[in-house]
């Protein structure tokens, strides 16, 4: 028996998404995945996928033939295709593949015919979705992993549902006003960042040669004057106190712990849920973040850790290195401080258990783990006369040059060892409880 073909049976298979589709990566050679049925997408190592059905005729002779590209046809047009194709081979009928078909089409229509179906096709191969997807994987390998996955968001949830089908040939600024508004009054800050994303791809067709240099999209002042569009942060001091206590009573030991974290240190919460031991340094009580990660993008980049991509040190004061004895108790022998909890997949705890933390408590739409960033910002300046600089650079924003940022590491270590003891302690007090591993100002 031929092993590069189905067994007579088709096998059961899961048939295939359009998300789980579009995830799929080419590589050096060409390579299938099963939808069920002897159908199967193809890969090729260009990216360009089409649909294959293998089929065995009544002599037991095995065949296989490609019905069509995707997404031109889509998985649904593909499965009924399939169930023709096995009808056929079962019949004797000819099985009419994608060439089949194109050569008995040119026969069969007339010249204006065949040009409405050309530019049917110049629609689709030009259309919003096919050159959105390409931009996304043009700017993948330069972006973080954060912000790919926010414009693929943007652009897959909220851009191509609605204008996939136009042609960004032709694409004009009065064809994305009603979406970018309708944004606006839901999710006003993924409209602003539509208006970005939205640019950027027409920029990339004017690089490509799809529009003239002169067709930019005119979207400025679209979007209605909106007040807030901010993460959501606890920054008044009557409602700190509230917030830790929540956190505290916090059932989850990683998550808690990782909240507990994220407020005393305020790093971002996917470097915190990705903290590995190795970047501990207990006795000296310092976190050594590097700025890039050990994984690789496709193109062969290294992935940034920090949003700068620049490695930072971050002082922790002793409530923090105490949980975190804590926590190697749990997790020490694992490369990760905080382990991935329940049916979560990951080699570590995901960012997203903490915000789901957070709205478990009553917290949603009042505080993101993202929040802690502001409040120190805030409550520290008034409340605590930290100078702007040294908070600055505990929230590791990116300088505006290469002194100001060599000036900020060599300068402000002491003062924000200092800053981070005094801001751990102040949440303490705020909170107003004890707990066996938080220590509280004398």
């Amino acid at each position: 028996m031929n092993s590069s073909y189905e067994s007579d049976m088709p096998r059961l298979a899961q048939q295939l998404t359009d998300k789980a589709i579009r995830a799929l990566k080419p590589r050096a050679k060409v390579y299938t995945k099963p939808d069920g049925n002897n159908l199967h997408l193809r890969i090729a190592p260009s990216g360009a996928k089409s649909w294959q059905v293998r089929y065995l005729l009544p002599s037991g002779e095995r065949g296989a033939v490609v019905i069509g590209d995707y997404p031109i046809m889509g998985a649904a047009e593909a499965r009924a295709k399939t169930a023709e194709i096995h009808q056929a081979a079962r019949t004797g009928a000819p099985i009419i593949g994608q060439r089949a078909a194109s050569q008995a089409q040119r026969q069969t229509h007339t010249e204006a015919e065949l040009a409405g179906l050309q530019a049917a096709e110049d629609s689709r191969t030009y259309s919003f979705t096919a050159l959105s997807d390409k931009w996304l994987e043009a700017m993948k390998p330069g972006w973080a992993d954060e912000s790919y996955r926010k414009a693929r968001l943007v652009v897959q949830t909220y851009l191509q549902p609605e204008i996939g089908t136009l042609d960004m040939r032709t694409l004009r600024s009065k064809d994305v006003t009603t979406l970018l508004r309708g944004m606006a009054a839901k999710v006003p800050s993924l409209a602003k960042k539509a208006i970005q994303f939205l640019n950027g791809i027409v920029t990339y067709c004017i690089h490509e040669g799809i529009r003239e240099d002169d067709q930019v999209l005119v979207l400025d002042g679209v979007l209605p004057s909106h007040k807030g569009g901010h993460i959501p942060a606890v920054t008044q001091e009557q409602g700190i106190g509230p917030l830790m206590r929540a956190i505290y009573a916090y059932e989850g030991f990683v998550v808690r712990s990782a909240l507990l974290l994220t407020a005393w240190t305020t790093l971002r919460s996917g470097v915190v849920a990705s903290a590995r031991w190795a970047e501990m340094d207990l006795e000296r009580a310092e976190w050594s973040i590097p700025g890039l990660d050990d994984g690789f993008h496709e193109t062969g980049k290294r992935k940034n850790r920090m949003k700068t991509g620049h490695a930072h040190v971050v002082s922790l004061p002793t409530q923090a290195v105490e949980m975190l004895r804590e926590m190697q108790k749990f997790s020490g022998g694992a490369e990760y401080v905080f382990p991935a909890v329940g049916k979560m997949k990951n080699p570590h705890l995901h960012r997203d258990a903490l915000s789901a933390a957070l709205r478990g408590l009553g917290f949603g739409g009042k505080h993101a783990p993202h929040g802690f960033r502001a409040m120190l910002r805030t409550v520290a300046r008034v409340k605590m006369k930290i100078d702007s600089d040294v908070l600055e650079a505990q929230l590791a924003h990116a300088k505006k040059d290469e002194i100001q940022s060599a000036y900020d590491r060599t300068m402000f270590d002491d003062e924000r060892r200092e800053v981070m003891q005094k801001w751990a302690d102040y949440l303490d007090a705020q909170a107003a409880i004890s707990d066996n591993y938080v220590v509280f100002p004398a």
